[in-house]
């Protein structure tokens, strides 16, 4: 499946307890500049969508555009 969907920055925190995710991604579909906010499992090769806040939000194809830029 081909996506429109182009990466511009992945910014991965590290594990922490008090958030439900370890990582924010900057990405463009369609010419517009969305956020999201991403729990990304290394161990077991897995992305996940937590609820997000306001200013983030989840498009369909953003799943395969994280799994390819971080191969997995």
């Amino acid at each position: 499946m081909t996506t429109n969907i182009t990466i511009e920055s992945f910014n991965y925190f590290g594990h922490d307890n008090t958030r439900d995710f370890n990582s924010k991604v900057l990405y463009r579909k369609n010419g517009k500049l969305y956020l999201a906010h991403v729990y990304v499992c290394f161990f077991n090769k897995a992305v996940y969508f937590p609820r997000q806040p306001k200013e983030g939000k989840v498009l369909k194809g953003l799943h395969e555009a994280i799994m390819k830029h971080q191969r997995l």
